[in-house]
């Protein structure tokens, strides 16, 4: 998690100034879901990443003012967060084996 948030604040530094804001709310936002599914326990991340699937692909078919391209978008961000999340947990768990 310690390397995550490096990376977090590296993008910051490299980001320009007016959108350095938005993009501390959304890398924290990132941060958090992380944590929850870290907190969900093993195997709960790919339940969580169903379920929110599901829901995307149901308020898609639900309207036709949502662009398939938005919720594409959607999608793409929330499988990154979630491999995130999943390669924290594995890495925590090389450590421990480690030691």
């Amino acid at each position: 998690m310690k390397n995550l948030v490096i990376d977090i604040l590296h993008k910051l530094a490299k980001t320009d100034t007016q959108m350095k804001d938005l993009t501390a709310q959304i890398e924290a936002q990132s941060l958090i879901v992380a944590a929850l599914v870290l907190t969900a326990g093993e195997g709960r991340s790919d339940i969580i990443s169903t379920n929110i699937e599901k829901a995307i692909h149901s308020a898609r078919a639900a309207s036709d003012e949502i662009l398939q391209s938005d919720a594409d978008l959607l999608m793409a961000h929330l499988i990154r967060l979630i491999n995130v999340s999943q390669f924290v947990e594995y890495k925590a768990e090389t450590e421990t084996d480690i030691q």
